[in-house]
């Protein structure tokens, strides 16, 4: 295990308990735009990785969700430029809504990003105490134990997991598409959580994700933990994701090329 993943178990665990120390706090709540909002859990979380993080690797460079638009894009540009420099893309909490609501589930997202592709991530769960992690090329784990995802094959068998988008447009077009969905898998499933509906996958708990508007911060760890569970990540159109794709498909990698028809015939 490298020195950077064990410093990001570290930071999740770390946020994870201020989230949960705060949890049945009196909300600060915030809007930041239609569907979409921030609390005070968020930043302290945040303040937590990011000063776990940058203690140890001064010269990393640091993105969260709760950063101002024009200094997420300068970090883009920098790490776009430059393989040597490595930036971690963080969601100090990702389940907003549920956790300012006092639901589950919700969690913490930390992704080390470095020459083009994710190296590096973690989600944890504070509720259940479940840590996610993967290292490119070194498997995925929960809790330290090797996961894998799902050997499910029958779509008739499958529990298919899905968000819905903030925009009006793409939430007619997820309806659509679930519709196809639901009519031929087990059944569908929506917590609240893109991170850990993810995680779900690679740890074989359900067998395939949709969502049409994610944001790099939503999708960065969890996608490359599925990878190394054995599973696949997608765009809805098949072709390998990256960061700024907005939408994806994910699965346990025997359901995929079916999951991916649904969205022709939705």
């Amino acid at each position: 295990m490298s020195l950077r993943l064990q410093t990001a178990l570290r930071a999740a665990r770390a946020a994870g308990k201020v989230l949960l120390d705060k949890l049945h706090d009196g909300r600060q709540i915030h809007s930041k735009g239609k569907r979409d909002i921030v609390t005070d859990a968020d930043y302290a979380a945040d303040r937590t990785v990011r000063k776990i993080l940058l203690s140890r690797f001064p010269r990393d460079q640091f993105l969260s969700e709760e950063d101002d638009a024009d200094a997420r894009k300068r970090l883009w540009a920098q790490a776009s430029a430059s393989d040597g420099l490595a930036l971690w893309v963080v969601d100090p909490l990702d389940g907003t809504t549920n956790y300012s609501r006092s639901l589950c589930p919700f969690c913490v997202s930390i992704a080390l990003y470095q020459a083009g592709a994710v190296r590096i991530g973690v989600v944890y769960d504070p509720i259940r105490d479940e840590l996610f992690s993967a290292e490119r090329g070194r498997g995925a784990r929960l809790n330290g134990k090797p996961i894998r995802a799902s050997s499910v094959r029958a779509f008739d068998a499958a529990v298919i997991g899905t968000e819905w988008a903030r925009a009006p447009k793409l939430r007619r077009r997820m309806v659509a598409i679930l519709a196809q969905v639901v009519g031929r898998a087990m059944t569908a499933r929506a917590f609240g959580s893109a991170a850990l509906s993810l995680c779900a996958i690679a740890a074989g708990r359900m067998d395939g994700y949709i969502h049409l508007s994610l944001s790099p911060w939503d999708v960065a760890a969890a996608a490359l933990i599925v990878e190394e569970a054995g599973g696949t990540v997608t765009t809805p159109a098949g072709v390998a994701w990256n960061l700024h794709c907005k939408g994806y498909v994910a699965s346990n990698g025997l359901l995929h090329s079916r999951l991916l028809r649904c969205f022709d015939e939705g």
